[in-house]
């Protein structure tokens, strides 16, 4: 089976006899053997956070 991975996204297989494989996948597309294999997918891309801050102008 084929799946892809996309910009920004990063992967890590977990097999059903090793467990979770140490291997980071990147981008692209990817072949898995679905009863065997099964990818966790996670956004890894930076997001704008807004701080508020209590401060006084003078």
């Amino acid at each position: 089976m084929l799946y892809n991975i996309d910009d920004g996204h990063r992967d890590v297989i977990f097999d059903r006899f090793q467990g979770v494989k140490l291997d980071v996948i990147e981008d692209g597309t990817h072949f898995m053997i679905s009863w065997l294999h099964r990818p966790i997918i996670f956004d890894i891309r930076t997001r704008p956070r807004s701080v508020p801050s209590i401060t006084e102008i003078k």
